[in-house]
């Protein structure tokens, strides 16, 4: 891998630090993030385009190789190469979305903003296989049920907020990201943006403060009280949070071999705790703005 990162990038690091998808090393005081691609051409493009349209933000730069390539081929795999600019996490980046404009909405593959679909399609997905990780993934199988009839109501409600809630003029589409993890490099990393509502990283950073047992209600509180948004925005962060996209992940990467079953107790054991921190969060917004009913939410007075 060092004669390749010589051969395409001119850089000669001392050491290489191998994770299970992409390398990262420092050189001449940079640090560097060698990321296995993961996602089809097509859509590593758009990203590539997309990144080129940002002025004055705050991603990881694409270093393009000696051919003028942001794409290298290695050992027959795609690679691309990040610098990082070493800028730490900021509610601000929650606060002030990168707003797209011209022909950033014409990205159709990144643009991840009609949730019902996506959703059914996974959920769709995860009905299929539940009859085959019946006897080798007991526990997923026993949960799985659960989670499902929570993404139910979240595709629900996706629809019913487009059908009876009107978008603001400042309802359009931003630069977003697909997760939040602070425990990693994803926040800057261009490889993790999509085209999408402002909802997604509202909702997706409360996920992540949850899943890493890290919130008190003083800090949802602040981050709720500083988010200017319409009711259709606020019910789509309701939406986003009713979907456990977290257990999906985690069910994902078990599936796949990359972590132990046993990792996914952690999450059924606090599935209470959730609908209690999502009816906290439900009953705040309804303080700012009307949002469409939850009745199972209601019910818990």
């Amino acid at each position: 891998m060092k004669s390749a990162l010589f051969y395409y990038y001119q850089l000669s690091p001392l050491k290489l630090i191998k994770k299970k998808n992409y390398y990262y090393f420092f050189y001449e005081d940079a640090l560097y993030y060698l990321c296995l691609l993961d996602r089809p051409i097509d859509y590593i493009n758009e990203i590539i385009l997309l990144d080129k349209m940002l002025i004055n933000s705050n991603y990881m730069n694409i270093i393009y190789n000696i051919k003028g390539e942001a794409i290298s081929l290695i050992n027959n795999r795609y690679y691309m190469l990040l610098r990082s600019n070493n800028i730490k996490f900021s509610l601000l980046e929650l606060y002030r979305p990168y707003y797209c404009y011209g022909n950033m909405l014409k990205l159709k593959i990144l643009n991840h903003s009609d949730w019902g679909s996506l959703w059914t399609v996974k959920i769709d997905y995860f009905e299929y296989q539940k009859s085959y990780i019946k006897i080798k993934y007991p526990i997923l199988y026993s949960s799985l049920d659960y989670y499902i009839g929570l993404s139910e109501n979240a595709i629900s409600y996706f629809y019913a907020t487009n059908s009876y809630l009107k978008k603001d003029n400042a309802d359009v589409l931003v630069v977003a990201r697909r997760r939040i993890n602070l425990d990693n490099f994803s926040f800057y990393n261009p490889l993790n943006l999509v085209i999408d509502h402002k909802a997604r990283d509202v909702a997706e950073y409360l996920k992540y403060l949850f899943i890493k047992d890290n919130y008190s209600y003083d800090l949802i509180d602040e981050i709720l009280d500083n988010i200017n948004f319409s009711s259709y925005q606020f019910s789509l962060l309701m939406a986003r949070l009713l979907f456990p996209s977290f257990y999906f992940d985690l069910y994902e990467d078990i599936i796949n071999g990359y972590s132990k079953e046993e990792r996914i107790v952690s999450i059924l054991k606090r599935s209470s705790e959730y609908e209690n921190y999502i009816r906290y969060i439900y009953f705040f917004i309804n303080k700012k703005r009307s949002i469409l009913k939850i009745d199972w939410l209601d019910s818990f007075i």
